[in-house]
């Protein structure tokens, strides 16, 4: 009977979760309409979306450590510690902020030219959206590990709806723009962060108690668990992003949105995979602390394969719904590019799983091995753009789809180093095996 119960909590809070990710997706996807109007403008606005991702790699290990420390909090010490080890890291963050954007005074406008950006504007928005997309992983991870899994919904839901109003907002006033894009982003990760911080539940501090947290706080066992989890956390992010910033660098600046919508459908995969993998993840952390067996590993992949399965039929019958849906019949020729994105992701999805099962269980092997798998992806797709760029002169999409066909080898490589790892792991400690 306990078991059933388990199975479905976790189904229901993975599918509040799920539907507060599809919410905030279709938000956050709602936008692109908005700016794709002005193309010559839609790539570097996908491009910059994707920079954030980026940014927000080293962050999303400081989730997995706080979603550690959440789940095994016991006491209101424990609470306080969590309170002081949140405001020291936004300090230190505000700090180096302020340095990026020193820099950018000085040295932005080259980097904006070489990227095709519109203006320095925004970069700027990007980095100080960064800002705030560096620290929600944070707060995230809080709510995560107390498993606070209605308020985590809310921030993630806020983040895509906030932005949709504010970019409609804008782009109504002031015209499509990727600057009004960006600013309406930045906006929708600043109120998620707000939800989170006053949800979680964590003892509030007084501000003339803020800066000696920095010294308080065990920086030493922050950067033991930091480094593995954000290496692990972050080779998904990087597997996901980076293609777009190589094709924005090396492809024409006019064809790349067409490149952009095809992979923002391509991606959602990911997207409606990480609910549940963010319900899983604290449940085994829990249950090695409890010591209790758990079958939320099988669970997770039973129905990370089956959403694979339906998303990749739909890809092959019907690639252009979600096309009609949200772009007009320009972009209809990126068609074929649909289907070869989702299977491509299809690989990256599972392997995630896998990913995050390890990381819960504190076997860190598999994250000194996935940035291996990152350089090699990052390498295949610089070595094949010059050619695949020579093919462009009119849009082609044969060569867009060789970029996919590299972003599916690298993810496949991927999963078979989470395939490996995770084969070592129960080889070696064959009493961490699922529930029976």
């Amino acid at each position: 009977m306990a078991a059933e119960e388990s199975k479905l909590a976790f189904l229901r809070q993975s599918g509040w979760l799920a539907l507060a990710t599809g919410i905030a997706g279709l938000t956050s996807y709602a936008v692109h309409p908005f700016i794709k109007d002005a193309k010559a403008e839609y790539g570097a606005f996908t491009a910059m979306l994707q920079l954030l991702n980026l940014i927000a790699i080293p962050a999303i290990g400081l989730q997995a450590v706080f979603t550690h420390k959440a789940a095994e909090a016991k006491t209101d010490d424990d609470h306080k510690r969590l309170a002081r080890e949140q405001i020291a890291i936004g300090t230190v963050v505000f700090a180096l902020a302020v340095v990026a954007f020193a820099w950018v005074y000085f040295k932005g406008n080259a980097l904006a030219a070489s990227m095709k950006l519109p203006s320095l504007n925004v970069l700027s928005v990007t980095l100080a959206s960064g800002v705030f997309a560096l620290l929600l992983p944070m707060v995230y991870g809080v709510l995560q590990g107390r498993q606070r899994f209605f308020w985590l919904g809310w921030a993630m839901l806020s983040l895509g709806v906030v932005r949709l109003a504010a970019a409609a907002g804008l782009v109504h006033s002031y015209g499509s723009s990727a600057l009004n894009g960006m600013v309406g982003v930045g906006l929708g990760f600043a109120c998620a962060f707000l939800i989170a911080v006053a949800t979680s539940g964590l003892p509030s501090l007084a501000p003339c108690e803020w800066l000696p947290c920095v010294t308080q706080v065990n920086w030493r066992d922050l950067v033991r668990r930091f480094i593995p989890l954000s290496l692990g956390g972050g080779a998904v992010i990087y597997m996901m992003s980076v293609d777009m910033i190589v094709v924005q660098w090396f492809f024409d600046g006019e064809q790349t949105g067409y490149y952009a919508a095809a992979g923002m459908i391509g991606r959602a995969l990911i997207f409606f995979v990480g609910p549940m993998v963010m319900v899983m993840f604290p449940k085994i952390v829990r249950s090695r602390a409890e010591q209790k067996p758990t079958d939320v590993l099988k669970l997770t992949l039973l129905l990370t394969a089956v959403l694979c399965v339906v998303a990749g039929v739909l890809g092959l019958l019907v690639p252009e719904l979600p096309l009609k849906i949200m772009y007009d019949k320009s972009y209809f020729v990126v068609a074929p590019l649909v289907t070869w994105f989702i299977w491509a992701m299809v690989p990256l999805a599972l392997g995630v799983v896998l990913v995050n099962n390890l990381l819960a269980r504190s076997d860190y092997a598999v994250a000194y091995a996935l940035p291996l798998v990152c350089a090699g992806y990052t390498i295949a797709l610089v070595q094949a753009a010059p050619g695949l760029v020579a093919q462009t002169a009119d849009f082609n999409v044969h060569a867009y789809l060789g970029v996919t066909k590299t972003i599916g080898a690298g993810n496949l490589a991927f999963l078979a180093v989470a395939c490996i790892f995770t084969w070592l792991h129960y080889r070696h400690e064959p009493n961490e095996a699922e529930a029976h």
